[in-house]
């Protein structure tokens, strides 16, 4: 009984301190875009990054954030358009390109008011066009294509399915 009781000790104390491992924030985001199942370019790639730059999540349209993609494979001359999606509800089109006679092609963008948001996808001509790319936040249970990475510490309050616990609360 008492082995028992000093291992449930033990493997919660553990648990607790993997707690601010988890608590990174959606401040700095990495994005990593892979094919979407039927993608018009399935041998296209690419990157990107969403950062936090000020504001509070809890007095939207407060926060500010900026943002810079990269693509190569895509077809040649071509308009794209990159789509977040916060809880699977599109965020209005973040930037859109045409690619060079080479497939490449990126965009930037600052924008304001942006909750944690699950996917990214890179889609054909504008923001309701056919998906191409993808990028998805697993550790939030979002499922699909790619990957979506948080890094940073916190500096704001939780947003919509935060992992994040900013300090001073």
């Amino acid at each position: 009984m008492k082995t028992s009781l000093l291992f449930l000790i033990v493997f919660c104390l553990a648990a607790a301190a993997a707690l601010p491992a988890l608590a990174s924030h959606e401040g700095n985001n990495l994005l990593t875009f892979a094919p979407v199942a039927g993608s018009a370019s399935p041998d296209a790639s690419g990157s990107g990054i969403v950062n936090y730059v000020k504001g509070q999540s809890t007095a939207e349209p407060d926060t500010g954030w900026t943002s810079s993609f990269h693509f190569t494979g895509l077809e040649p001359n071509t308009a794209y358009t990159v789509v977040l999606f916060m809880a699977g509800v599109p965020h209005s089109g973040i930037c859109t390109f045409t690619t060079n006679a080479a497939g490449n092609g990126g965009c930037a963008s600052t924008f304001e008011t942006l909750d944690r948001f699950g996917s990214a996808q890179l889609r054909l001509g504008g923001e309701t066009g056919a998906p191409v790319l993808q990028a998805t936040r697993h550790s939030t249970g979002d499922i699909g294509p790619g990957e979506i990475i948080s890094r940073g510490d916190c500096r704001e309050p939780d947003q919509l399915r935060s992992l994040c616990h900013a300090p001073g609360r």
